[in-house]
């Protein structure tokens, strides 16, 4: 039986969450389950953005809200308290963001429970960065989770967000197997990746035809709000039962590149386009800045209202001036971007590489990451962007969300049974399973029996061994 379980991608600037009921079927045959995503103010991407407005009646605003709201001095705005949230050291800052990660978890939560999802009855996924240092993140995050009344006793963050990413490129949010004659339960790869996936024709190159090796690699360009992430996974794809689920084998990926869209694109491209226009881009609210930037970052013109002395002022942006500009400054994050990816290329040789994140969407810059592996001799894989955002319920398939799988991919694939078939997480570099360490006693000094008892080989708190530092 594969548990329900709730997947959750807590981005710098947007949150996105999957959900996929249990597969638990009792009959020999087929089954398939899709997650569906969370639709929070009829949007799939909830702003990961806080606003304290010391208003006694409501102090905190949270998600679409908080983006629609042009704050005034007496308001604090938190937009990247995620980054403040590991901060190596404590101080003023990440002492605020503990304490709002605790109130938006807190809102979230009732969003969930408003939405139907029993958290006792489902297990907890967040995705973490493949580092070494992401075992004590994700302790923090569940102890943030458990202060904000998540009261999930299956709670689990051993999920690496390169691998979630890929898992919800491949299966784009589906889960197929089948039940066999002697109980056990078979995943089906064929059914969840299609035929045309790089995974499954290196599967069928290497049984059927003998014309490759077992190992395929992969590279996920993960272009997001602050940072980029690469990271180079290789699949053995004759070993699928593998305790990763899927026959991975080894993740390699660096430390964040702090190479993020909105310091290192958007604030200087929109500071020369402000004084061009004469408005100030600090008083734009949240939501305008993303309409605006995806507007002009497609090529399309955008009427900005404005207050200037007074009165409201409608500014057209986005002609040929304007366009300019936006080419250039593009140009030169996606030539920074490329510096990196490149020393990727070169040492992994990987059969495809998939550009996902907000950046991703940044035609300019795709297009010229684009043909930079082209030049290089590497396939860029497709990326399914889905269709026009429809239906009126909570939680929808990502086709009917509106938004793409750059997006959407690692909270898809958090929520995969592929995951939960395996237990075990690579980090980092090394290519062997970290140790489990024995089951300890709460009578050992210092230590007491975890909430879990150790019924849950994955939880963050104890790794399954029944005990936890006090």
């Amino acid at each position: 039986m594969y548990d329900a379980t709730l997947s959750i991608d807590l981005g710098a600037s947007y949150t996105k969450i999957a959900y996929r009921k249990a597969c638990a079927p009792k009959q020999t045959g087929p089954f398939e389950q899709e997650a569906r995503i969370l639709m929070v103010d009829n949007s799939p991407l909830i702003p990961s953005l806080a606003v304290r407005t010391r208003n006694a009646s409501k102090p905190w605003v949270f998600g679409r809200e908080a983006a629609n709201l042009n704050p005034d001095r007496g308001m604090e705005v938190f937009q990247n308290w995620k980054a403040d949230l590991f901060r190596p050291r404590n101080d003023k800052d990440s002492a605020a963001a503990v304490m709002v990660a605790g109130k938006f978890f807190e809102w979230l939560r009732t969003k969930l429970e408003a939405a139907r999802i029993d958290l006792k009855k489902c297990e907890t996924r967040v995705a973490m960065p493949a580092f070494h240092s992401s075992a004590e993140k994700a302790v923090f995050i569940a102890r943030c989770l458990d202060l904000s009344g998540w009261d999930d006793p299956s709670l689990i963050l051993k999920v690496t967000e390169p691998h979630a990413n890929t898992i919800g490129l491949f299966s784009r949010g589906k889960n197929a197997g089948s039940r066999n004659g002697a109980g056990e339960l078979l995943l089906n790869y064929g059914r969840m990746f299609g035929q045309g996936n790089v995974y499954v024709q290196a599967s069928r190159e290497f049984v059927l035809h003998g014309t490759r090796g077992n190992l395929v690699t992969v590279l996920v360009v993960d272009i997001g709000a602050f940072t980029t992430d690469i990271a180079a996974l290789t699949f053995d794809v004759t070993s699928p039962g593998n305790e990763m689920g899927d026959g991975l084998s080894a993740i390699r990926q660096e430390e964040s590149y702090e190479l993020g869209v909105i310091n290192e694109l958007d604030r200087p491209l929109f500071d020369a386009l402000a004084q061009r226009h004469g408005f100030t881009w600090s008083d734009v609210s949240f939501n305008d800045r993303e309409l605006l930037k995806r507007a002009l970052y497609n090529g399309e013109p955008y009427f900005l209202l404005t207050r200037s002395d007074g009165k409201n002022v409608s500014l057209e942006l986005g002609g040929p001036e304007d366009t300019e500009l936006v080419t250039a400054h593009a140009s030169t994050f996606a030539a920074a971007v490329w510096e990196k990816v490149m020393a990727f290329v070169e040492t992994e040789k990987p059969a495809r590489v998939f550009l996902t994140g907000g950046g991703s969407l940044i035609r300019p810059v795709a297009a010229a990451l684009g043909t930079s592996l082209s030049r290089r001799q590497v396939t860029l894989g497709v990326v399914d962007r889905g269709e026009s955002a429809g239906g009126a319920t909570e939680w929808r398939s990502w086709a009917q969300t509106g938004e793409g799988l750059q997006r959407l991919a690692t909270a898809l694939g958090g929520a995969s049974v592929i995951l939960q078939a395996g237990s075990a997480l690579r980090q980092g570099r090394a290519e062997i399973l970290r140790p489990r360490p024995p089951l300890l006693v709460a009578a050992d000094a210092g230590f007491k029996t975890c909430r879990c008892q150790g019924s849950n080989k994955d939880c963050c708190f104890c790794g399954g061994r029944g005990c936890a530092k006090g």
